[in-house]
Parts: C-alpha cells; structure tokens; sequence
C-alpha cells in the first residue's frame, strides 16, 4: 500500500459458518501480531455482535478498540451497545442516516423540526449522545458541512427516549448470524 502502517484494520464480518469462532480467533491473532509489529495502529471488528465478541475475547491478547456496527434510529443494537461499552470498545456507527432512508421518517422530521435541524443532524447528533461514533457517507459538500455541524444543539431527554423506543426502521437488512459468507 506504500505507508509505514494503517491507522485502523478491522474483521469486516465474524466468521459463522462451522468453525467460525476458530476462524475469528485466528484471525485476531494476525491482528495482534502486525498489530505489536507496528503495522497497525488500532484493531478492531465490524458487525460482530454481543455472542461473537465474547467467543473472541476468550482467546484474545488484546480488547478490539472498535466494533464498527449498523446503528442508527429504528435500529440501535442496544446490547451489543452496552456490551462494547462495558469493554470499552467504541462503537462506529456505519449507516447512521440508515442509508438516507430515515431521511424522511415524519416522526424524525417532527423532531428535527423542533431543533431547527435536518433529520441527517439529528440523527448523527443522536449517535453522538448515545456515545458512538457516527459514520455519516455524503459525496455532496454541503450535505458534508452540515453532517458536520452537530454540536450546536443538544437532542433532550425525552426526544432521546422517543428516538430510542423507534420500531425497527431503516436497517440494511444485513445480520452477522445470518450472512451467507
């Protein structure tokens, strides 16, 4: 790749098939390796949850520092959540804005209303007081300046309650136990 070592290397997937936790295991332990050699600056996972973590921190030398997971409003993953953060392994949150389809949810729109905000803002800013660290994907500059601009507001108590408690909206689809790897 022509640099001296990358900033994050992450299992894009746990392995589930038979094996799998063998497979993560393994795979983890390459991780350490270039991770102690100095290749690497942060290891971590993408789309394990609580029951493939655990498996995983059996065997490991070192905690992931990161789960990068699908997490946003109408899909939180809250035990897998909790679990990360009572491990300290940060949360990323790819698909924050549910792959734009939450964009016009009228519950979220109300929300945003009351803020003076776009439902993009509310719900990276949600992300961020649910402690995790939002991935938001924009090509488009000015979409990109205000997913940024999230810090002037913050989202009440009960409006939090209200995004928490949201049904099952917006998700990819796309579950680590049911991926056909």
């Amino acid at each position: 790749m022509g640099v001296e070592y990358v900033d994050l290397y992450l299992i894009h997937w746990p392995a589930i098939k038979a094996g799998g936790a063998k497979i993560n295991a393994d795979t983890w332990r390459a991780f350490e390796k270039l991770y102690k050699d100095g290749c690497i600056r942060t290891i971590g996972l993408s789309n394990f949850l609580t029951h493939h973590i655990e498996a995983l921190l059996d065997t490991a030398e070192i905690i992931p520092a990161v789960n990068q997971i699908e997490f946003h409003p109408g899909y939180m993953q809250a035990d897998t959540l909790a679990f990360c953060k009572a491990h300290h392994i940060v949360v990323e949150a790819w698909s924050p804005l549910g792959t734009g389809r939450l964009l016009n949810n009228p519950q979220l729109r109300e929300i945003a209303g009351r803020y003076g905000i776009s439902v993009a803002q509310l719900c990276i800013r949600w992300c961020l007081q649910n402690e995790t660290l939002p991935l938001p994907k924009s090509v488009t500059p000015k979409r990109i300046l205000e997913n940024a601009d999230v810090f002037g507001f913050t989202i009440s108590d009960t409006d939090m309650q209200t995004i928490n408690s949201l049904p099952y909206i917006g998700g990819s689809g796309l579950h680590p136990d049911k991926i056909d790897f």
